[in-house]
This record gives structure tokens, C-alpha cells and sequence, in this order.
């Protein structure tokens, strides 16, 4: 990534190795005996998240949650993949430069190795709109008596839970309904209740308006934030169903006493003006009945239905007089800002008798719930469920608080558990867009580095299982980023190299698709690489599921036309130069950034243009195969390894977190060990000579991705060993970007089940790989339902004593088969189970 973290951050101390996980656990008293309730794939602490990074993660592509589950003082932050804040970045545009290109080709071609330097107009480094949390759903009582206590997150459904003696709270966001619903039971419930916008982080001048009126069955609530110097806004709407007790106006909030149950449903919209709460409660309140929106409703990300301004400039209500569809309102607007001083300003709610009443025919609350949630799981859990692995670990070690098994990094129970938790956290944050930096969750409006999509490595990293861990939906997401921001790419295309096609930015909030995020430090602006790395994993997508999409096809062909465009420079043997060429983040050890032929560049381009061809056969095709046989071949440099720049007289530079030059090694099958036996041995003296910099996670994973490929599979357990003994995991299973659970980022968490995947099973569309670069710490396990780019899924089941392969083929195939025993064809019949026994290892 491009930038030092915007904001200072306070070290936080390691796990401990060790610590007793039946030790006190304040508030909530004694922990339950070990091993009670654990989820079967999931995670449990004996203790409430005393950090937001720490707390557990819910969330379906959409709406995020992230829960502390404190019994006295639940907070559950609500987060949405659309709230990102005005900056004035949402304004610009790529830099037009077109005019200037030749120049610029003409003395980088000449040797002026620092030219490209002032290739830009003059622009100061922008970040994309930044990521933020919406708010908390706070639930605040007086501290009472404590019981055993236990929070769980259960991966195999998005439940997280907490029991504290006889109460008991569980939150999930449905993928059915598109919202978040909470269901808090116990006897003699009371507590004070509020949408809650003081975050950390929260930028001075937010315009916040809220309110609550009460209803037959408990009350609506709603909170509107309005960011400063902008029209844009978010609407958080909770609808309450109290079961039992009294239920009065708080301020701002409401009050609950004595009550059985408590059941919440929250949704968040960002739109412009004025939203109807009116409606957002009626739909709230129509989920009760019948299915909610689902994905792709309106509360998706860009603007919502024309909002509206302003709020009353005080607190006013109603004497309560019974319990009617509508007894009491609170509404009122205020200016939070860094002291959380209220500056009053006027804005309606709803009126007495406008929410909606119960639908719902005196469904008792627990059936409510319990209908959600058998919704919601009919979703989830087919989905989370494709992919599993077992490996030899101790039952002992699988029924540890994940805060004391993350104390112990060679664990196979460690890395069978985060595992599974990187591919619940990849599900959980991928929908409406693919997972940002941070996934879909934060609790601090500060995130880093905007908590954009960084597409240079991160989100590629992030979303490197989604095909052969069979998950289409995360696929699904990274083609909505995509194809909705084909305009924007044009534009990019146009402006810097005046090309037709399509570039695509490295950088992006998900609104904005436009290049604007480079300086003369990372000049991301002349990064041609992007849209082929973006689009790879909707190749690989399609050839396993045997079909083409043509939006697909499509954008494919756009990135060919740029290359027809932006390569005519030619070297004196009439090989195409890339020119300007940038190795992301890195440059030549005697140039600057802006330079010619970097590898990555000349793999992505030859990628494109082949796969462009061999999907839209005919003239277009001819001239694309036949332009992407001048491009010129990498170089082996004078250590042996392969080149970062293909361009004879451009050093490299091995001390750096990117692989970028390995580009065509992962993910791209363009050096292999089997097919280009030099350039694979040049690759892998590369990855020995390659440092970690600044020892960032995706770097590690990066690397270990790349080794598995070049079946070095005592190097992938080294990359592995540094991440999960480095301390990059939060309590939440969550992952961080530093050593130290420093910067709260998704890249690790996300990114290590794809690692695990390639060091076991790997295809291309006529190729099956078996235990390519298993580590020897890891001698026996189980890995089911990947899926391989020829449309097959296989269970493979190893130990020392061998390994057995069952794979179920969609189609009628012929492979090739690769093992430690050799090489040997495989034919496959669609339908039809083919086992394979192969032996000691």
C-alpha cells in the first residue's frame, strides 16, 4: 500500500502464551468449563472485546457488525459497504495528460531513467473517500450480579452469541432480509437502549438527528448523520419488539424494564436530502412476515431515495397514555463534534400514529427470531459450507478461547481455526462490493489508508480463494466493483494515455472508479497492470463453471483495445515496449518508479490480449495474438533470478513487500514448473532473494502464495510460520497489517485460506495438481469440496502413509495429472466419481 497509516495507533501487547481460560471474567463472572458450546467451526472468549478489534464480525456483503458482548453495556457497531466520507476526492477526475505522453516515451526511450517524475498536474496526493462505522446499537443497564459468562461467533451460521448466567444475546446479519437483527432474552430484562454515533475518530461537524416513537409492540428508533460541507447523509432505522415489562421514551434513546425479550432489526442507508423512516420501519416491520429485501435491495451502496433535511432543535414528547400504535416521540438534531457538545438544529420523525404497528398476527418473539434466522441460514450455510478442513489436530487445543490458541502459532488446531474463520470473514464481507482493506467492519472512522480497495495487491490477495474455495458470491462482488465502474476506467484510459479501453485505478472507495490517488512517490497513475489482475478471477470463474459471461468478453476486449493503443513503441529488434512502466510499489534500484518493460506489466498485457483473443474469435483476435507475440520476453538477471524490469540496464531492488514481477508465476499460469522449467527455477531464486520490507501480512502471503506455485512448500510454512507466530491476529480472528495486531486489516485473515488451498490441491482448465508444496508440520488432514478451473470438486484426504483424491467432475474432461509420483493424463466423465490413490509421500 501506498501511504504510512494516517493516524497514530497505541501498541498493542502480544497474546499471552498461555493464560488460564477459566480465570475470572470480568464483568460477566466465571467462565463456562473448556470446550462447553464451541462452535464446531467458529471461536469463542471467555471475556467481552475491551477493543473494537477484538470485537466478533457478522455481515452479509452488506450491512457489517462488529460485537463486543458486554453484558452491562452491549455495544454492536453497525457498519455498511456504501458509508464512505465526503472528502471532495468524490469530485475528481483522472489527470489529463494524454497530450504529454509521447514526450514522456521519448525520454524514458532516450535514458532519462527519472523522467516520468513529472509526469502529473501537479496535484497533492488524495486519498478516496474513507470508510467509516455507521454507529452502535448501545444497551446499557447497571452493572448487575454476575454468571458464567462466554461470547461465540459460530462461522457455519454468522451468529454471534453471549450468555451471561440466565441472559443471552444473538446477533447476525441476514442475508435474507439484508439487516441486522439482535434477540436479547432473560428474565427481568432492563436497560437503556440508543443508536449511539460516538465513535472514535468521528470528524467535528456532523449534523445528527434522531428519534423514538413508541408502537404497540416497542418502539422505532432512528438516527440520521448528515456529513459536514456535504448533502450526502446515512439513515440507521432500529425496529424494537419488546416482549414483556414497560417500555418508555428515553432521551435519546428508549428505556426498557422488566421485559422477557428484546428483539432489534436495524438497517442503514447513505443517500442525499431526506429519507422516509416511515417507510424504512414499514419495510422493517414487513420482514416480520415475509422475506425482506435481500441482496441487491435499496440499501445497497450509491444514493438512496431523495432524502431531506433538517431536524427539531430540541427534545419534545408526548404524555404517554396507553399502549397504542404510537403513544410518545423524541426527536431532535445536534452537531457532534471531537467534544461531543450538542449544538441543537431542527428535523422531523414521524408523527404519532404514522409508524407502522405489529403485522406479525402476536407471533411471540421467539418464533419472529427463530423464522429470520432459518431465512438467513438457507443462505449462509449451503454457502460457508462448500469448502472444510481438518487437519491432525489435539480436541484439547480445538476447545481453547481463539485469544489463548493464537499464543500457539504451530498448532495445526491454530490454522485449522483461522482457516476456517479467513473464509467466513471472505463470505461476511463480500456482497454489494468485494472486501475492502478492512473487510466490511471498523469501528473508527480513522481507518487506514481510507479503508479503500487497494487493487495494486490487497484485494487481489484478499480474494485469491474465491474460485477454488467455492465461493461464487465473493466472484460475484468483485464483478459489481468491475463492471460498475467500466465508465470511469474508460475516462482513466483516455485522460492519462488517450487510448480506447479501459485502465483501471489502484486505488478506490467503490463509488469512484476514476485515477486520482498517485504522487510522485507512488505514481499509480501510469499502472497499466490493474484491470487484468482485477478480471482474473472472473476468468478463472467462468472456466470453471464451463460458461462465458458476456459482460465478461466484454471487458476483456476493452482492456485489449488499450493495449492496441498504448503499445506502439517498439526496440530496435521490433519488439513492443511498455512504456511508462510501473512495478507496483517498487522501482529500480538506478531509475525512478516511471520506467519501461516492468515484468508485470509484460505478463498482464500478454494475459490480456491471449485470453481477449481466445474468447472473441476473428480479426480483433488475430491482431491481439499477433501484438502480444512482440511483446518481449523476461530476463533472468545476473543472479539468476527473474527480472522486476525486463529492460536490460534496470537493477532490482529485493528489499520490498510487493511481488509484483511474480505476477505471471500467481496468479497467472504463465511460469510454471512443468511448462517453463528456466524461467520457474529464475522465479524462485527471485522469491529467495525477495525481503519483507516492512513486514506487511499480504507480503508474507504474497510470498507463500508464490512458493506454493514453484512447490516450495518448506518456504510457504517459513511465509506462514511469520504471519501466524508474528502476532497479526486479533481476539475477533480478524488480522492486522504489522506484527503486533498493528493497522486492522483483512489481508491476512482473508488471504491464508487461499495459501492453504494452493498448497494442496491446484488447476488451470487442463490441469490437476495434488499436494504441490504441502509443509512437513502439517503431515495429515482433510481438505473438501475445492473447486478447479476444469469444473470438477475434490476431496483430498492425506497422511504419510499416502493420499486419496475423490474428484466429482461437472464436464467430460481430459487433465493433466501432476504428483510427486510424475505426470500422467486424466480422463474424467462428467457425473461420474473418480478416486485416486496415491502413495507414501
Amino acid at each position: 500500500m501506498s501511504a504510512a497509516h494516517p493516524g497514530d495507533r497505541p501498541a498493542p501487547t502480544g497474546h499471552p502464551a498461555d493464560p488460564d481460560p477459566a480465570s475470572p471474567a470480568p464483568p460477566g463472572g466465571p467462565v463456562r468449563p473448556e470446550g462447553e458450546g464451541v462452535p464446531d467451526r467458529g471461536t469463542w472468549e471467555p471475556r467481552p472485546a475491551a477493543r473494537w478489534e477484538d470485537a466478533f464480525l457478522s455481515g452479509n456483503g452488506r450491512h457489517g457488525v462488529l460485537v463486543f458482548g458486554d453484558p452491562d453495556d452491549d455495544r454492536v457497531v453497525v457498519t455498511h459497504h456504501s458509508l464512505v466520507r465526503p472528502n471532495g476526492s468524490e469530485h475528481a477526475r483522472p489527470p489529463e495528460l494524454a497530450e504529454r505522453l509521447a514526450a514522456l516515451q521519448d525520454r524514458l526511450l532516450a535514458g532519462e531513467a527519472h523522467a516520468a517524475e513529472d509526469f502529473t498536474d501537479g496535484r497533492p496526493l488524495q486519498w478516496v473517500q474513507p470508510f467509516h462505522p455507521a454507529f452502535q446499537v448501545r444497551s446499557r443497564r447497571p452493572p448487575g450480579p454476575v454468571g458464567r459468562y462466554r461470547r461465540t461467533v459460530d462461522f457455519t451460521t454468522g451468529v454471534v452469541e453471549w450468555v451471561c448466567g440466565e441472559r443471552h444475546s444473538r446477533v447476525f446479519v441476514s442475508r435474507a432480509d439484508d439487516m441486522v437483527v439482535q434477540y436479547v432474552t432473560g428474565p427481568d430484562l432492563g436497560f437503556d437502549l440508543l443508536l449511539d454515533p460516538r465513535l472514535p475518530g468521528a470528524p467535528g461537524g456532523l449534523r445528527v438527528g434522531r428519534g423514538t416513537v413508541l408502537t404497540a409492540d416497542g418502539a422505532l428508533l432512528w438516527l440520521r448523520v448528515g456529513y459536514p460541507d456535504s448533502d450526502r447523509a446515512y439513515t440507521g432505522t432500529t425496529l424494537a419488539v419488546v416482549t414483556g415489562g414497560r417500555t418508555t421514551p428515553g432521551l435519546p434513546g428508549l428505556r426498557v424494564e422488566g421485559a422477557d425479550s428484546v428483539l432489534l432489526l436495524t438497517r442503514v442507508r447513505r443517500h442525499t436530502g431526506e429519507l422516509d423512516v416511515v417507510a424504512e420501519a414499514r419495510a422493517l416491520r414487513a420482514s416480520l412476515t415475509g422475506p425482506g429485501p435481500g441482496p441487491g435491495s435499496g440499501s445497497g451502496p450509491g444514493p438512496g431515495p431523495a432524502p431531506g433535511p433538517g431536524a427539531a432543535d430540541h427534545e419534545t414528547g408526548h404524555e404517554a397514555v396507553g399502549r397504542g400504535t404510537a403513544v410518545q416521540e423524541a426527536a431532535g438534531q445536534e452537531t457532534v463534534g471531537p467534544d461531543d457538545r450538542d449544538v441543537p438544529a431542527p428535523v422531523p420523525g414521524p408523527a404519532p400514529g404514522e409508524v407502522p404497528g405489529p403485522a406479525s398476527g402476536e407471533v411471540p418473539a421467539q418464533a419472529l427470531h427463530a423464522r429470520l434466522l432459518d431465512r438467513h441460514l438457507l443462505l449462509h450455510r449451503p454457502a460457508y459450507g462448500r469448502v472444510a478442513l481438518t487437519l491432525a489436530a489435539d480436541e484439547a487445543e480445538r476447545a481453547l478461547p481463539g485469544s489463548v490458541l493464537l499464543g500457539r502459532p504451530r498448532s495445526p488446531a491454530l490454522l485449522e481455526r483461522l482457516f476456517a474463520a479467513g473464509r467466513y470473514h471472505l463470505l461476511s464481507a463480500a456482497g454489494a462490493l468485494p472486501p475492502r482493506l478492512t473487510g466490511l467492519w471498523t469501528g473508527d472512522w480513522d481507518t487506514a489508508w481510507s479503508g479503500a480497495f487497494t487493487t495494486d495487491a490487497n484485494l487481489n490477495l484478499q480474494t485469491a480463494s474465491a474460485v477454488a474455495g467455492a465461493l461464487p458470491e465473493v466472484v460475484e462482488a468483485q464483478a459489481a466493483l468491475v463492471h460498475g465502474q467500466l465508465e470511469h476506467w474508460r475516462e482513466n484510459a483516455r485522460a492519462v494515455f488517450g487510448a480506447r479501453g479501459v485502465v483501471a485505478p489502484a486505488h478506490t472507495d467503490g463509488e469512484s472508479g476514476y485515477t486520482y490517488h498517485f504522487s510522485r512517490e507512488y505514481p499509480l497513475h501510469l499502472w497499466t497492470a490493474g484491470a487484468d489482475w482485477l478480471l482474473k478471477p472472473l476468468v478463472d470463474h467462468d472456466e470453471a463453471r464451463g460458461e462465458h459471461d458476456p459482460r465478461l468478453t466484454s471487458a476483456l476486449a476493452e482492456v485489449a483495445a488499450f493495449y492496441e493503443d498504448f503499445l506502439t513503441r517498439t526496440d530496435e529488434h521490433g519488439q513492443v515496449v511498455v512504456v511508462p512502466s510501473y512495478s507496483p510499489e517498487n522501482a529500480p534500484a538506478n531509475a525512478g518508479r516511471g520506467a519501461l518493460d516492468a515484468a508485470m506489466d509484460l505478463s498482464a498485457a500478454r494475459h490480456a490480449l491471449c485470453t481477449a483473443a481466445a474468447r472473441r474469435p476473428g480479426p480483433d483476435a488475430d491482431r491481439w495474438l499477433a501484438l502480444a507475440g512482440r511483446l518481449p520476453p523476461h530476463r533472468v538477471n545476473g543472479d539468476g533470478a527473474l527480472a522486476e524490469w525486463a529492460r536490460p540496464g534496470l537493477d532490482d531492488t529485493y528489499e520490498h513487500r510487493h511481488l509484483s514481477h511474480l505476477y505471471g508465476v500467481w496468479p497467472l499460469d504463465e511460469i510454471t514448473p512443468y511448462d517453463t522449467p528456466y524461467l520457474a527455477a529464475a522465479a524462485h531464486r527471485a522469491l529467495e532473494l525477495r525481503g519483507s520490507e516492512n513486514d506487511s501480512a499480504h507480503g508474507h502471503l504474497h510470498h507463500a502464495l508464490v512458493a506454493a506455485r514453484l512447490r516450495d512448500g518448506e518456504r510457504v510454512a517459513h511465509a506462514l510460520g511469520r504471519v501466524l507466530g508474528g502476532d497479526f491476529f486479533h481476539d475477533s480472528l480478524m488480522s492486522a497489517h504489522y506484527p503486533g495486531r498493528d493497522v486492522y486489516n483483512a489481508d491476512a485473515a482473508h488471504a491464508l485460506p487461499a495459501v492453504v488451498i494452493e498448497t494442496l490441491i491446484q488447476s488451470t482448465p487442463d490441469r490437476l495438481v495434488l499436494l504441490p508444496a504441502l509443509p512437513a508440520r502439517f503431515p495429515a488432514g482433510e481438505l473438501r469440496g475445492v473447486r478447479t478451473r476444469f469444473g470438477a470438486d475434490v476431496d483430498l484426504r492425506w497422511s504419510r502413509r499416502g493420499a486419496r483424491a475423490a474428484i466429482r467432475p461437472g464436464r467430460t474432461c481430459r487433465v493433466d495429472l501432476r504428483t510427486s509420483s510424475g505426470a500422467r493424463p486424466l480422463d474424467l466423465r462428467a457425473g461420474e466419481e473418480h478416486v485416486l490413490t496415491l502413495g507414501t509421500r
